[in-house]
């Protein structure tokens, strides 16, 4: 008896705080989510020492009165749920009523508000002890949170350094503003701005102020309207796809959220435009019915729910190609340079570098190149018996990478095939494959009939045997036995097979063995018809490993690297 007691609401904060704030990103979205829902349509973020030492959140939105403000210091009081329907139709960005209460457990918690109405509210929260102002009378919130975690030492202590730290602060930011376009975000760090939007609620603008000019000017935009959601966004061209997956956003009714199929979806869709290496720079903007939701799985809500999130990632495997099928992807060798763009915004200077600008003066000059394409490629000749050079109507210069542009033709020719049902083959000589006993057991219709999908028609061959009746023509690129087995394996033992891109793999590696090699000389006719094909493709832009088949250099881009207009 006596053992088991009620802890105290300052160490239920605290313990909350162990799930809620994890770092100051942390206190930055819990913050400016509250400032969200506040209404507000300016936001102003500034911190010191990766917010170590200080952390002020200031908006103009709704506010509190006297009574509102005491409460929201204590746990589990919202404004934002009231009973059960509540929380399974949750619109607002908070509800748990947890953030305040865990910051300022944390924390030395300065805040000042006002409703507009009656007497502003200044209160301090230090160590269990409260003090409470009159405060001027300004509609809006500032909250202030200093010293953080001077009584958790163990978490101050696992911090990262202050360029880590200030990278996820940066991080935490940047995605709620662009998430939110209608509202004007200031942030700052140690005094210099790091960035600020208009609220103009353009989030291409928003992006060109959080991301840059560089980011801005090579994305495509997608649109996708069902009965369950609604999908707009912005997909990046490869020139800007990154090393990591940071880049890839999915923001979920205005909630930077992370969805698992959401991510294998944008990496999947990008499998033809970009090397294995690479993932893309893409901000997806789902509009979903918070009926068909789940927020409340952990206290970050970082995570969400969705029932239709299958029927989701088909949709965007389909949307994500085809929208980047339908714009020019010829790569920029000066884009990944630093460019400079305004840090307050100018009409002008964004205006210049969201549209493209396809003229760059004149017409093409007399001394025709030697030889023209019918897609007005001009071929002037060959680099190192690799490289096609030649010349647009527009007076750019062009390099195509001769292998990467006869594998994506081939690859394409072949996966027509495989479409058709046009690329099997029966062994040249019986091929039988041997199984275990465990593996035997494993054999069902519907594994054959998976592998059957992509061309190998296994048949059973007594107890322990499988024959081969038909192979896809691709396997006879190396050993027929080996090949099956591989694919048999993978079928029987993991988790899931992905047998599209099981095939699409298979088909690329043929089109490598079988296409052009580079250090092989082509006359001008051989080059111009190379081009042809190639631009007949579906993505003539990439092989389908995800190289640059095709590298523009612009009047503009030449003229610039001469110096010749002013950079």
């Amino acid at each position: 008896m006596g053992r088991i007691t009620l802890l105290n609401q300052a160490l239920t904060n605290m313990i909350a705080a162990g799930e809620v704030i994890e770092r100051p990103s942390s206190v930055i979205k819990e913050l400016v989510e509250n400032s969200l829902d506040a209404g507000a349509r300016t936001i102003s973020v500034a911190i010191e020492n990766a917010g170590r030492t200080r952390i002020v959140v200031s908006d103009d939105g709704s506010g509190m009165d006297r009574d509102d403000a005491i409460l929201s210091l204590k746990r589990h009081a919202t404004s934002k749920i009231h009973d059960e329907f509540d929380l399974f139709h949750i619109k607002t960005l908070g509800f748990r009523g947890e953030a305040l209460p865990s910051i300022a457990s944390v924390s030395v918690l300065d805040m000042v508000t006002s409703s507009g109405s009656g007497i502003g509210t200044h209160i301090v929260t230090h160590q269990e002890e409260t003090t409470i102002e009159d405060a001027p009378l300004k509609r809006g919130t500032t909250v202030t949170v200093g010293e953080l975690f001077y009584n958790t030492p163990a978490r101050l202590k696992y911090l990262k350094s202050d360029q880590i730290e200030n990278a996820n602060n940066i991080e935490v930011i940047s995605r709620i503003a662009v998430g939110h376009p209608d509202v004007a975000f200031a942030f700052s760090i140690d005094g210099r701005e790091q960035f600020h939007t208009s609220g103009r609620n353009d989030q291409k603008e928003a992006i060109f102020h959080v991301f840059g000019a560089h980011a801005a000017k090579n994305l495509v935009s997608i649109y996708y309207e069902g009965p369950d959601y609604k999908v707009t966004g912005f997909l990046g061209k490869p020139d800007i796809a990154k090393s990591n997956r940071y880049h890839m956003i999915t923001l979920l009714n205005g909630r930077s959220v992370y969805m698992s199929k959401i991510q294998s979806a944008l990496i999947e869709g990008y499998r033809d435009f970009l090397p294995p290496s690479r993932f893309p720079f893409a901000i997806i903007n789902l509009l979903i019915e918070p009926a068909l939701l789940d927020v409340n799985v952990h206290p970050s809500k970082r995570e969400v729910r969705f029932s239709k999130e299958e029927q989701l990632k088909e949709t965007l495997l389909k949307l994500i190609p085809s929208a980047l099928k339908e714009t020019s992807l010829t790569a920029k060798p000066l884009e990944g340079l630093k460019e400079t763009y305004p840090s307050s915004f100018d009409e002008q200077a964004l205006a210049s570098l969201l549209e493209p600008n396809e003229t760059y003066g004149g017409q093409p000059q007399k001394g025709a190149p030697l030889l023209t394409s019918v897609h007005d490629f001009s071929v002037i000749g060959q680099l190192a018996d690799t490289y096609i050079i030649a010349t647009t109507p527009k007076r750019s210069l062009v390099l195509i990478d001769q292998h990467a542009a006869a594998e994506r033709i081939n690859y394409e020719k072949y996966r027509a095939l495989a479409d058709k049902g046009q690329y099997v083959s029966e062994p040249l000589v019986p091929l039988l494959i041997d199984l275990k006993p465990s593996d035997a057991s494993l054999i069902n219709d519907e594994k054959l009939s998976l592998l059957d999908k992509i061309g190998l028609h296994l048949e059973p061959f007594g107890r322990l045997q499988l024959r081969v009746i038909h192979l896809p023509i691709w396997a006879k690129e190396s050993d027929e036995k080996a090949y099956v087995e591989s694919l048999l394996d993978q079928v029987l033992h993991e988790a899931s097979t992905d047998i599209a891109k099981l095939r699409d793999e298979a088909i690329a590696s043929k089109s490598c063995k079988r296409s052009l090699k580079a250090n092989q000389a082509l006359s001008m006719m051989e080059m111009a018809r190379l081009i042809d094909d190639l631009m007949n493709c579906e993505n003539p832009y990439s092989c389908p490993h995800g190289r640059p088949t095709i590298i523009e250099f612009s009047q503009y881009d030449i003229e610039k690297m001469f110096k010749r207009t002013g950079f």
